[in-house]
């Protein structure tokens, strides 16, 4: 019989842990952002000056003279700050908050910029009292004449001016305001008229000024004037204005089919080509506070988040645009200072106002934050050039091949948020892997740690799928750390569908593409949806779960127009579907739900340190720990990653010297013995023969330890491994562990583990997917005053893995890495 070899501390009696908290490496950037909105927000607050709102005209807010005397824009920096208040989660009834929106209410309308920031902050303070006054500041923002300042000729918008008098000639920037003011509106229930965005596509279409085929910019003033050039700032402005004004239409310039979800001009809008050049001409000259065209670095910085936000894109050009803006923010070159402001004194009026410069950062921090809950992949033949452009190959003219639907991630994104989510903000994303090279092992995990963050990978199309080695590589790695994919044959391509199916075929050999069967969770995970609606759906099995669904029918057509997805009133039950549209998107909420377990996604820049399991020796060297995995006969590993990804976090965060890979090997096996801490997980009934059953015995009163758990609490397993252990120890059965014992105390895991995050019912009800905090339930089998046996009925293999399939019975990730860690300590406690 031979031993493992143990570091010298733990045959010692295993010297404190460092506290188990997650990875720094997860947590630092998501630390260092919230820091800096605290003291940003913190900052703002210290510099009001409040308002009596019997005398307004007295003064206060964060009104500044130059500004207010200079411009006549009195509430203008206090709508911004306010803005950013708000969206930093500081409630309209904060004082500070409740005395700024009381100010702006008192104020005439006289400025475009003035009243658009108004009109964003009563939209997103969402009080009832200002429902009227926002239809009557979008009213005079589209009046124009000596009334407003909207400018026209010939009966067409030719854009927003500072209102001066009639004539005052229109400017990008004040259109832009005034653009967005008009869609918080829109969005807040203002009527507008669908003619004046159909005016505003048409005005954005005709100013852009095209460089070459597949790049163009918007300049400040359409005029040719003295000195004017192009404008990074004005063609961020250009791009957002497009996408605003089609995302306010949504006259569905597909000619979709309602029966059949078949577009008839699938991947044709009038606004690709413009914004295509748009985005390759930003994305050639991306820069925070370089670009020669800049006139203000802050101002910038909040037209970068919203173009990167509506578009969408992760990659502006090469950049990822929010994690570059975060690492600037936070850093002194941006003007950041110790009290919580920013501030640049480069000669530039806005940049020196330090409230104006904060409210910007935090704009572009708090709203960029958003967690990303649907991924869309970008994918296809393409070449990319110098600079970062990317010239799609291979697809019809002026079509894009896997956005052949602009606004399906979009409309899903905000119908879960709307109606899974209790409104609680959610984003998505285009990612688009072809835009980077990934020359090494690692940086092809570093990048699947941040895609994992998303619990949904999104992609359909008409063509054969065209992915390189590394992008499948990503795709096959995503699934494996917990991912979940959603695809479509977009209008019901047949050859999209034969290429998935084989591209699946490649990735999962072991897992096979199949119907979903009418008992499947999917069904009935949010909303009840019968299974004869969607016949040929498609699921693909890994383990304990499903990751993978595909229609091979059309239903992104549905998802494009928002006028589809249902609204439930507040305190009432979902009334039957109209059509077959709703019905898709209701589909999408199950589908959304299952894939989530109802348990909303992390803060975006969170990111999952990935184990790389091929370097190394895969025995275990000495002072090592690796884990033994018992085979069960006639069952795959539900959760094969889940040893993995605990001793990547014992590594990280205990500081534990670890092998990444688990050992598999029967409980009979003699080499047994070896291994002090044995996992065991599984779903299904299972019997270990009486050999069996003594070897694993031997082991355990001989210094090991076993750590087990039902897979997403399946009672099958759960009957089964207690009739094992009553069979191994017929004098000593399994007991509830006392929250009092050590195996849980902040001497063995840094912190006390008083509550952890299960769900036990298999509804995923409530607002966090039906977890709830609750004390630990453990169980175990205790010899001579140790464990030797520690069990839990709820799921904690497949959490490891990142699973939250919404019927899985058992914790969250974060509160099953701590169970799990608490048991390797308590293992190696000697």
């Amino acid at each position: 019989m031979s031993y493992r070899f143990l570091p010298l501390a733990i045959l010692l009696g295993f010297a404190q842990p460092a506290s188990a908290a997650p990875p720094v490496d997860e947590q630092e950037a998501v630390a260092r952002v919230n820091k800096a909105i605290d003291a940003g927000v913190r900052y703002l607050k210290t510099k009001y000056k409040p308002v009596d709102l019997k005398n307004p005209g007295n003064g206060g807010g964060w009104e500044g003279f130059w500004l207010n005397q200079l411009g006549e824009m009195n509430g203008g920096v206090t709508a911004l700050a306010t803005l950013a208040l708000l969206n930093c989660g500081e409630k309209p009834t904060d004082p500070v908050v409740a005395n700024a929106l009381g100010y702006l209410r008192t104020l005439p309308r006289k400025k475009t910029y003035v009243v658009a920031l108004t009109t964003i902050v009563f939209a997103e303070a969402r009080q009832k009292e200002d429902v009227s006054r926002i239809q009557a500041n979008i009213d005079w923002l589209v009046s124009g004449g000596k009334d407003g300042p909207a400018r026209r000729e010939g009966g067409k918008l030719i854009g927003w001016s500072y209102p001066f008098d009639e004539s005052s000639r229109p400017d990008a920037s004040n259109t832009q305001y005034a653009l967005l003011g008009l869609y918080a509106g829109k969005l807040a229930g203002a009527k507008i008229d669908d003619e004046v965005w159909r005016q505003i596509r048409g005005l954005y279409l005709k100013t852009q000024r095209k460089v070459d085929a597949d790049s163009g910019y918007w300049r400040y003033i359409e005029e040719q004037i003295v000195g004017e050039r192009a404008s990074f700032t004005m063609t961020v402005a250009g791009v957002c204005g497009l996408i605003i004004a089609e995302m306010a239409l949504d006259d569905n310039e597909q000619k979709l089919d309602p029966t059949t979800g078949v577009a008839a001009n699938c991947g044709r809008y009038e606004s690709s080509d413009v914004v295509n050049r748009g985005m390759n001409w930003i994305g050639k000259r991306f820069s925070f506070n370089e670009a020669p065209e800049l006139k203000s670095v802050f101002y910038n910085v909040y037209g970068i988040e919203r173009v990167g936000r509506l578009s969408g894109q992760r990659f502006l050009g090469r950049f990822d645009w929010y994690r570059e803006g975060c690492d600037y923010l936070t850093s002194e070159r941006s003007g950041r200072q110790s009290d919580g402001k920013w501030k640049l004194d480069k000669g530039i009026a806005i940049d020196n106002v330090d409230v104006i410069s904060t409210s910007f950062a935090l704009l572009f921090l708090s709203k960029g934050r958003t967690p990303i809950l649907i991924t869309k992949l970008a994918h296809g033949d393409h070449v990319l050039q110098a600079g970062g452009t990317l010239l799609e190959k291979g697809d019809d003219p002026g079509v894009t091949g896997w956005n052949r639907k602009h606004h399906d991630a979009r409309n899903l994104t905000d119908f879960a948020s709307r109606e899974l989510f209790n409104g609680l903000p959610l984003g998505w994303q285009i990612y688009d892997p072809r835009r980077r090279e990934y020359p090494k092992s690692e940086d092809i995990l570093a990048e699947v740690g941040v895609l994992v963050q998303s619990p949904i990978l999104y992609f359909n199309g008409h063509k054969k799928i065209v992915l390189g080695g590394q992008q499948k590589e990503i795709l096959k790695k995503y699934i494996e750390e917990g991912g979940f994919i959603l695809a479509e044959a977009c209008c019901g391509s047949e050859e999209f569908a034969v290429s998935f199916r084989a591209l699946m075929r490649e990735l999962f050999p072991d897992n096979q593409l199949k119907p979903v069967a009418p008992e499947h969770a999917i069904w009935r995970s949010f909303y009840a949806v019968p299974p004869n609606q969607f016949a040929k759906l498609e699921c693909l099995d890994r383990g304990c779960r499903t990751v993978l669904v595909f229609s091979p029918e059309p239903l992104a057509g549905f998802w494009e127009v928002s006028k589809y997805a249902p609204r439930t009133p507040p305190g009432q039950k979902p009334a039957p579907a109209a059509d077959r549209g709703e019905q898709a998107f209701r589909l999408a909420g199950n589908i959304i739900a299952y894939a989530t377990g109802m348990e909303p996604p992390k803060q975006r820049l969170s990111q999952r340190v990935i184990v790389d399991t091929t370097k190394g020796d895969a025995s275990p060297p000495n002072g090592f720990v690796k884990p033994a995995q018992l085979k069960l006969r006639d069952e795959p590993y539900p959760a094969p990653a889940a040893m993995r990804n605990l001793m990547g976090y014992l590594r990280d965060a205990a500081k534990i010297d670890v092998v990444p890979e688990k050992q598999e090997m029967f409980p009979g096996n003699d080499e047994l013995f070896k291994y002090k801490f044995v996992y065991m997980h599984g779903r299904k009934a299972f019997t270990f023969t009486d050999d069996e059953i003594d070897n694993l015995k031997a082991n355990l009163t001989s210094g090991g330890l076993l750590f087990a758990d039902a897979c997403c609490g399946k009672p099958e397993f759960d009957t089964a491994f207690r009739a094992m252990t009553a069979k191994m120890f017929p004098d000593s059965k399994l007991e509830v562990i006392p929250v009092s014992d050590d195996l849980y105390s902040a001497k063995l895991n840094g912190t006390r583990i008083a509550t952890v995050k299960r769900r036990e019912k298999a509804d995923a009800s409530g607002p966090d997917g039906g977890f709830q905090d609750l004390p630990p339930l453990l169980e175990g089998i205790k010899i001579d005053g140790r464990w030797v046996v520690i069990y839990s009925k709820f799921d904690v293999g497949c959490a490891l893995e990142g699973h939250k399939a919404s019927d899985c019975l058992g914790h969250n990730r974060d509160s099953a890495l701590r169970l799990a860690a608490a048991a390797v300590l308590y293992a190696l406690k000697r």
